[in-house]
């Protein structure tokens, strides 16, 4: 009798323990979603052979967004929304894009999104950011663009397709992005290893939770089917075969969305990573890149 208390005593212990190292993950992990470390960089876009200047958007509730200005066609502007973690200094996909752009003759504005590079505030996954995007439209009309594209990466697609929904621009361009921060999300855990990574696996119900009461923006709202159909612009949608974080049936699925609403839309799935086209496919990404803005900008 003894040694069975003793066993339901032990266990108990252990089960408490667990939970408690369960939901202190859970904060910590909910915290560094909400708070991203910021991604600074060292490189302009002097460094590509492009005059810039400095940039700075003061959103509706007064968070302050910096960003560059490339001011090439006085007419035409392309807005680059960066993905989570990133910035403007993001090498990967916001450098190529700067100087494949500004070379071609357009105007291009790079801002660091709420909470990251040097952008005051807190992210908040994509959902406040887009109509950050959807001001920044509006203001970028009224200091004389006429015609305005967003190109987004990553959460960056997903703020353009948000933003998209409610204002009108010429022409979108999506390169990887999220369709369903809840399954993407559960993915992005699900790329670490070890005993880590099991406990953000097991926690990631609670993790979702406390980002969604910090953040203030339930989950649900930020499944890009329930915008998509409602996007009018020429879109190019970038779907990678190989993305790790978005599954090809998700991509298919926003593209039919997609087609319900939008007059065109061109679809590219290359066999490469999530974001990896520039990287992998330099030369075709510029020229269907280009050859879609021209038709349609």
């Amino acid at each position: 009798m003894a040694f069975a208390l003793f066993l339901f005593l032990a266990l108990l212990v252990v089960l408490l323990a667990l939970a408690f190292t369960v939901i202190a993950v859970a904060y910590v992990a909910s915290r560094r979603l909400v708070k991203p470390l910021r991604r600074i960089g060292g490189w302009t876009p002097r460094d590509l052979g492009l005059d810039y200047e400095d940039f700075t958007f003061r959103a509706s509730d007064n968070c302050v967004l910096k960003g560059w200005l490339v001011k090439r066609d006085p007419g035409r502007v392309v807005v680059l929304v960066h993905g989570y973690t990133s910035s403007k200094w993001d090498e990967d996909y916001v450098k190529p894009a700067i100087e494949a752009l500004g070379k071609a003759g357009y105007s291009v504005v790079a801002v660091d999104m709420r909470g990251h590079g040097e952008s005051g505030c807190e992210t908040t996954l994509g959902y406040r950011e887009s109509f950050d995007v959807e001001q920044l439209v509006g203001y970028l009309r009224g200091v004389g663009f006429e015609k305005v594209a967003l190109y987004g990466f990553s959460m960056g697609g997903a703020i353009s397709i948000m933003a998209g929904s409610r204002s009108r621009v010429e022409a979108l361009v999506l390169d990887s992005p999220y369709v369903d921060i809840r399954e993407s999300g559960r993915r992005w855990v699900g790329r670490t290893r070890g005993l880590l990574g099991l406990l953000l696996r097991i926690s990631y119900p609670l993790i979702m939770f406390n980002a969604s009461r910090m953040i203030g923006v339930r989950p649900g709202e930020l499944v890009m089917y329930k915008y998509a159909g409602r996007v009018r612009a020429p879109t190019l949608l970038v779907a990678p075969l190989r993305d790790d974080l978005i599954s090809p049936g998700e991509y298919k699925k926003l593209e039919e969305h997609l087609r319900t609403g939008a007059r065109v839309v061109e679809a590219w799935y290359p066999e490469t990573r999530h974001v990896g086209a520039w990287r992998d496919f330099k030369s075709e990404y510029e020229a269907r890149l280009k050859g879609f803005l021209e038709k349609y900008m």
